[in-house]
């Protein structure tokens, strides 16, 4: 029935497809293997530190939540740290040297708020020295109202005026 040269033939009909199977499945264990190899685990502990936090909030008692945060190092332009304040307005940070430590809390409201804080030489933050720079003062809430009135009446006395002009 087959006669030795229809087998040759088979066989080498056979051959490439056997050999690209071969090749692609030793390459495929090649390349499984070698991304165990290459790649590496994490690992993780808690740690106790002295940790400096950040309390923002608003005058009413409100959090400032989820706020946009930025660490500077003293003498240093680029931040230590940046990140956001947790839902109780809080952001905490490891100093690495003593000083004082600018810490900058801003919302998407446009609220801002900026604290001093000292740091010891056994990195510890200094409670008492802290200061504050709000650009939001005290008066800010009754001051936005009495903006918000001279804008009305402002608005209101050009409207009287355009419209008196006209009569005339």
């Amino acid at each position: 029935m087959n006669s030795p040269e229809h087998e040759n033939l088979n066989s080498q009909r056979r051959g490439p497809h056997a050999a690209i199977s071969l090749g692609a499945a030793l390459g495929f264990l090649a390349l499984a293997a070698a991304g165990q190899v290459w790649a590496h685990g994490v690992r993780g502990t808690t740690v106790p530190e002295q940790a400096a936090c950040l309390q923002a909030e608003y005058d009413d008692g409100e959090p400032m939540n989820y706020a946009r945060v930025e660490i500077q190092a003293p003498g240093s332009e680029l931040p230590f740290q940046s990140g956001r304040t947790d839902r109780n307005g809080r952001f905490c940070f490891l100093p690495d040297i003593p000083g004082t430590w600018r810490l900058e809390a801003s919302d998407a409201m446009g609220h801002k708020l900026r604290l001093l804080s000292r740091i010891d030489e056994n990195m510890v933050p200094s409670t008492e020295t802290m200061t504050e720079m709000y650009r939001d003062g005290p008066w800010a809430r009754s001051m936005k109202i009495v903006d918000g009135l001279a804008v009305i009446f402002g608005s209101a006395g050009l409207i009287a005026w355009w419209r008196s002009r006209k009569r005339c």
